[in-house]
């Protein structure tokens, strides 16, 4: 077992000017807990992913004890269930182990855990931290755009843009992540609600400046990736003040109509509406380097890849553990009959995958 301890130092200098962040990985073929979780705030169900490392490779643990308490209180025993990641035409790719519990939890809250599995013990607490932004107004406009239109084949096409207004209040230095929800509601003849769907989104951010920088930035040049998969930014820009996100209408086209079963239930006379949540969390500087890692990583399968190097919180094993708190605001698009074609923006953009699989 090897400990590696390393400062980032231009890239924490230019985010941050606190203690390194440790970083571990294991070298040889020695046994060790993976312990990874997302907690969002706002979500009363949260699971935990449990892995066993074994040098350069990874299995699951089936049998494993997970145990968590919060601010002290009782244990809470977790339950493992099985997630299955699907391919775009519906096959299962693979399937992974989770632990789920509920539990609302609030800003301050310290949830700990401890995982337990043939002699290793593997542990990590995680704070949940207060919004340090405010989403201060949400505005649509129709724009037009030159580029491959891939529903006519022409070269301009007409798409909606989202002008998201963030305001930072708090004085530190802060570090956010964006996250779109929808839900779609079935609506009969009378205009009564028979059934919906819920499922994670993911808008163009190409065009804005903060989110995709022309640079790349020194974290990216640092880190080897500007993709900003998991849409980070922090307040470098607007510390203390106000910024606006400028989001478009995705571009790119789904392979295959995907939750054909909620779609296939309407019939004539029905029509649908849309609530859109758009979603800032506020993470840590160590969340926001560890999806930095992740991303470098080029993998989203695996939990830990050489040879990048992730930062870890979890004591005895590998691994991160965090929490999160949104600011929110959620828009309400009136119906629209249903034509007997999926609407262009309900196509799946991400896998039917929890929030926190990526954790």
């Amino acid at each position: 077992m090897k400990k590696i301890y390393i400062i980032l130092a231009s890239a924490l200098l230019a985010v941050s000017c606190e203690t390194p962040v440790e970083t571990i990985w294991s070298d040889t073929n020695e046994a060790m807990l993976v312990l990874n979780a997302q907690l969002l705030q706002d979500k009363a169900g949260h699971t935990v992913w449990l892995h066993c490392s074994e040098g350069r490779g990874y299995r699951e643990i089936e049998d494993a004890s997970v145990v968590c308490s919060i601010n002290g209180g009782g244990e809470i025993t977790l339950e493992p269930v099985s997630v299955d990641r699907e391919m775009y035409d519906g096959r299962i790719e693979q399937q992974f182990l989770g632990y789920k519990f509920k539990a609302e939890i609030v800003p301050g809250d310290d949830i700990a855990f401890q995982a337990q599995w043939d002699g290793h013990l593997a542990t990590a607490t995680a704070t949940v931290p207060a919004a340090a932004a405010a989403i201060t107004a949400v505005d649509t406009m129709k724009v037009i755009l030159n580029g491959q239109n891939y529903s006519t084949g022409g070269t301009v096409r007409t798409t909606r843009q989202w002008n998201i207004t963030v305001k930072d209040t708090s004085p530190e230095k802060n570090f956010y992540m964006l996250r779109v929800e929808d839900v779609y509601y079935h609506l009969d003849g009378s205009g009564h609600v028979v059934g919906s769907l819920v499922q994670d989104s993911r808008m163009d951010a190409s065009y804005d400046a903060l989110l995709h920088p022309a640079s790349g930035g020194l974290m990216d040049e640092i880190l080897g990736t500007d993709d900003n998969y998991y849409e980070l930014f922090n307040d470098e820009m607007f510390s203390g003040a106000s910024y606006t996100l400028k989001l478009m209408e995705p571009s790119w086209m789904a392979y295959g109509e995907l939750w054909p079963e909620f779609w296939e239930s309407f019939g004539d006379g029905d029509s649908y509406s849309l609530d859109r949540t758009i979603k800032i969390y506020t993470i840590s500087l160590e969340e926001y380097l560890y999806l930095k890692a992740k991303e470098a990583s080029g993998n989203d399968i695996e939990y830990i890849t050489e040879p990048v190097i992730y930062p870890v919180n979890v004591s005895g094993g590998l691994g991160f553990v965090t929490a999160m708190t949104p600011a929110v605001r959620t828009l309400s698009f009136p119906a629209e009959p249903f034509t007997g074609e999926i609407p262009y923006n309900a196509y799946r953009y991400i896998d039917p995958l929890p929030d926190d699989y990526y954790y």
